[in-house]
């Protein structure tokens, strides 16, 4: 069983900033319960104490842990209890461990391990190239999932994960880092699962040779298409190449070019060389002959060649085991012995070092050896043995501490000098990612359930990433964090700065800070910084997750920049570049700064809003507002986990697959269905990002319900959703009783607890039709504007009650860049627009409107429960996904808004209103409107005034049109 923490150790792990202390000693100091009050208290928190984990003494606002806070009925804990029902049960076959077998599955055959059962599926699959991320998330979800019910079941699951990881990584640290048996002495396993990648050669060793002789031992792994044995290069279309193997009937083949593929003049072998075999491989050239040996019997001749070494001229790509072409995969291959001779050696000579037992050289004359690569050294050398310096280096280094379910060469190939993309045979796909989520769900078993086995398996895994990222230059590390996916790295600055302040070895902690710094893109870092948006075309998961890692940064070091990069990050994408549900990016990647709507009714990419976007810029936001707690941070909290959020999970049970969207789809008329890749589906499966961060979203609805002030004396209420708070530090129990989103209205109630607190009541933007307090059926007369908090500060006892009054209204969220496209929203709900019809539907609704600005007058109720219709069509909630198997509702989360003439109830003016729009696209009404609601017809009257002298005198207006709209406003004064 895991070792965990003692209570008093639970109590005081919340961390950990090595610059400040945890704010919450400072509670415990200031705000001291009774004994008995705090003691009962805790023992009604899963674990018995509070496990927040990171908090920073530079936040002035501090979250509660997640065991503090429990989910009361509703629709946030209907999706919450499906997940946990996915968790208990997974994958069906109603064995506890069958689940956590899986998600341990490809990390053992990694490991070498045995490795009973299946892999989870989607990328989770043997050879994708982001396997074992997805277990990651499954230790976040359990962890999440025990702090929510304190059911042993999750901790169980959770231990043996945790136990089983730590075997794979001892087992990893017991590769083979060095050399294998060669033909002579020791050999250079190239390719996985080996960390060595391949050999590169000096520069310019062709210089002056004309007639030229190859000769190199290889051992195959596997059988290969263009795995290159040899490659001299001065670019991509100017080389000369040994392949090991061409296709089925030709084996390898020796090409010098000039002109590229197509130019090539090439000797072929009908001979192949056999798997787990040593062969020997030479290539002979001179006066225009060349002739290709395998095993020192000649295959092929070809005696038209007319290019020799020295026309390829300054030679700088000259590798062992590497192509020139990223569509050539890395020669899978032992090799030893490979050597370059400035003459042709004879038949004799070649048959010579094809039968040598012992003495590699065959007892061939030396004259003319350029170079000869041995590997009986360990390390990353590969000297010359013919004595001329022409030393190589092998590119591809392991380290202790490795934990992963794919070989490490895959991290090699994405630093330089290789650099690969994520397509093509040498791709990578995110492997820093990946190594995120491991790091994170290891993390969170620490922080959130108290597994102290965790820490040992991070450290090592901590040292591993500082041993693998300081021997690359600055400039090295922005060429990988540059690379489109490949470089994707997640929130690994995030983990690496957390990670040091759990250590008490100071070295240590220095090296863990450092490394998280080096995820720094400092193009795009740099620009955030001097808040120069260079967001467009990026891919936005990649970019979004590392801003989270930069306020840790902040908050262990006080380097302001980390946090202005942040800051302005986030204002470059709420509102500029976030739908009306909260999500971003079209095809995972950032659009022009306001650009919303392009391609919404095209047969473009329909891939929208991914859910990991969303769920990045939540966890952003989130730690931003700990730190400056605007209100306006709050909204969009809001905006993005009530409707893309609540939205991602499908609401029927399973117990075989997450049911969470990748995408969620924005055209009109279009449902969650998009394709029938499992991937890019309406509800996924397992192994997908999303699935991952679908998981963990909906285990931990109840994180922002409540925070609390750095000091312990206020309590912050940011969300209306019901739940329950234990907070023995202060000894209260404090519940929210809501109906919300249904009804605008929540009330807190004190349950248990005495003492002096600040309540901190959060008055969303939307709430434009009042909001009023009362305590104990007493009106607060508080002065509450949207966007904006208010205090109401007493001595609170058991049995108070705060009710808390915000009339939902109907009002437009409109798109960016086009502000005739708008969405419905009720309160903070969505209402998407049920209709199959792939062109925007068309409203008006100006000419109902009454002094308050609603849109109510244009909209009715239906039986259903947040269900309405307005201009014959039904009106449902976006979070509503699909209920029904086999059925996906198609939607409109986007309408047009169609009002053509100034007019006010039923008087009309003769004045265009759409076809006039001011700099920002608005038309006169909306101008007027956007001031609702207004007091009485007078207050009316003047904005009319108002914006219609703004207007005349833009010239947007004529002095006739401003006064038949002056008038048509009086006369309607009797209609409001």
């Amino acid at each position: 069983m895991s070792k965990r923490f003692s209570r008093r150790d639970a109590l005081r792990m919340g961390a950990m900033a090595a610059a400040a202390p945890a704010a919450g000693s400072a509670v415990a100091g200031a705000f001291a319960p009774a004994a008995s009050a705090s003691t009962s208290i805790a023992a009604a928190i899963p674990g018995g104490a509070p496990r927040p984990g990171w908090t920073s003494g530079t936040w002035e606002v501090a979250p509660f842990a997640l065991n503090q806070v429990t989910l009361g009925d509703g629709i946030y804990k209907e999706k919450r209890d499906r997940m946990l029902n996915y968790a208990r049960n997974y994958p069906g076959t109603g064995n506890m461990l069958d689940g956590p077998d899986r998600m341990l599955h490809l990390f053992r055959r990694n490991a070498g391990l045995p490795a009973p059962g299946t892999w989870p599926g989607g990328w989770d699959t043997p050879n994708h190239l982001l396997r074992g991320h997805f277990s990651g998330h499954w230790m976040t979800m359990l962890a999440q999932a025990w702090a929510a019910t304190g059911e042993e079941q999750f901790l169980t699951k959770l231990d043996y994960i945790v136990a089983e990881l730590a075997k794979v990584q001892d087992a990893l640290d017991q590769r083979n880092f060095g050399r294998v048996a060669g033909k002579f002495g020791k050999a250079a396993q190239l390719s996985d699962p080996h960390p060595n990648q391949f050999v590169t050669l000096p520069a310019g060793i062709n210089a002056d040779v004309t007639d030229l002789t190859i000769s190199a031992w290889v051992n195959p792994v596997a059988n290969q298409t263009n795995a290159r044995i040899l490659t001299i290069a001065r670019t991509s279309s100017v080389y000369l190449a040994l392949t090991a193997r061409i296709s089925d009937t030709v084996g390898p083949r020796f090409a010098i070019t000039l002109n590229g593929a197509n130019g090539e003049q090439r000797i072929d072998s009908p001979v192949q060389l056999p798997v787990g075999t040593w062969s020997h491989v030479a290539v002979t050239l001179s006066g225009g002959t060349g002739r290709l040996y395998v095993n020192g019997t000649e295959v092929g001749v070809n005696a038209a060649m007319t290019v020799t070494p020295a026309a390829l001229g300054a030679t700088v790509s000259n590798w062992i085991g590497r192509s020139t072409s990223n569509d050539h995969a890395l020669l899978n291959a032992a090799v030893d012995e490979v050597s370059l001779h400035g003459r042709a050696l004879s038949a004799a000579e070649v048959q010579a070092l094809a039968s040598a037992t012992t003495d590699p050289t065959g007892g061939v004359d030396g004259a003319g050896l350029l170079a000869r690569w041995t590997f009986d050294d360990e390390g990353q050398a590969a000297p010359d043995a013919s004595g001329h310096g022409r030393d190589a280096t092998i590119i591809g280094t392991g380290h202790l501490g490795y934990l992963a379910a794919f070989p490490e060469g895959q991290f090699i190939r994405i630093e330089p000098p290789m650099v690969q993309p994520n397509s093509g045979p040498n791709a990578v796909w995110a492997v820093w990612y990946t190594h995120h989520k491991i790091m994170r769900g290891l993390l969170n078993a620490y922080d959130i359930t108290g597994n102290e086995d965790a820490l040992p398996i991070l450290f090592r895994m901590g040292e591993w990433v500082h041993s693998r990222l300081s021997a690359l230059t600055p400039a090295g590390r922005d060429s990988m964090w540059n690379t489109y996916s490949a470089g994707e790295a997640g929130s690994m600055n995030e983990v690496m700065a957390e990670l040091a302040s759990h250590t008490s070895d100071s070295a240590q902690r220095d090296r863990f800070l450092e490394a998280a710094k080096m995820f720094t893109f400092s193009t795009l870092f740099n620009a955030t910084i001097a808040d120069v948006d260079q967001l467009n075309g990026r891919h936005a998961n990649q970019y979004m997750a590392p801003n989270i890692g930069y306020l840790r940064i902040f908050e262990h070091t006080g380097e302001e920049d980390f946090h202005t990069a942040a800051r302005n990050f986030w204002g470059m994408v709420v509102p500029h570049r976030t739908f009306s549900n909260g999500g971003a990016g079209r095809s995972e990647h950032f659009r022009a700064r306001g650009d919303i709507t392009s391609g919404f009714t095209s047969t473009s990419d329909p891939r929208h809003a991914e859910t990991c976007c969303a769920y990045n810029m939540l966890r952003l936001t989130r730690n931003l507002f700990f730190i400056e707690p605007e209100p306006a941070f709050m909204d969009f909290y809001e905006q993005a986990l009530h409707n893309q959020i609540l939205s991602s999970r499908r609401d029927i049970d399973s117990n075989t697959n997450t049911e969470v969207t990748y995408h969620q789809n924005m055209w009109p008329g279009r449902s969650r269905r998009i394709g029938n890749t499992i991937e890019y589906s309406r509800y996924g499966g397992n192994g997908s990002c999303c699935n991952g961060t679908g998981v963990e979203s909906h285990t931990k609805y109840q994180e922002t319900v409540f925070f609390r002030s750095g000091d312990g004396s206020a309590l912050y209420l940011n969300l209306f959703i019901q739940a329950t708070l234990n907070w023995p530090e202060r000894g209260f129990v404090i519940s929210q009783e809501t109906a919300f989103p249904a009804a605008g209205s929540t009330r807190l109630r004190f349950q248990a607890g005495s003492g002096a607190l600040d309540l901190k009541l959060r008055v969303p933007g939307w709430a434009k039709q009042g909001y009023k307090v009362a305590v104990n059926g007493k009106d607060q007369k508080v002065d509450a504007t949207p966007t904006s908090y208010v205090t109401i500060s007493r001595v609170w006892q058991a049995g108070d009650v705060v009710d808390i009054t915000m009339p939902l209204s109907f009002w437009v969220d409109k798109a960016v860049n086009d502000k005739s496209v708008q969405s419905i929203m009720y309160g903070p709900t969505l209402m998407v627009v049920r209709d199959a019809n792939t062109s925007y539907r068309e409203f008006s609704f100006f000419s109902q409107l009454g002094l308050n600005g609603d849109l109510a007058p244009s909209i009715q109720a239906s039986d259903a429960s947040m269900h309405f219709t307005t201009h014959g069509y039904l009106l449902a909630p976006y979070y509503i996904a699909d209920p029904v198997p086999g059925q996906f509702n198609s939607f409109h989360t986007y309408f047009k808004r169609v009002e053509p003439e100034v007019v006010f109830r039923s008087q009309k003016t003769g004045v265009p209103n759409d076809a006039v729009r001011d700099q920002n696209g608005e038309t006169f009404l909306d101008r007027v409107w956007d001031s609702a609601p207004f007091a009485d017809h007078g207050a009316f009257l003047r904005r009319v005034e108002t914006v219609s002298g703004e207007w005349f005198e833009a010239g947007r207006h004529t002095r006739r049109q401003r006064q038949d709209i002056l008038i048509a406003a009086a006369r309607a004064q009797s209609e409001f």
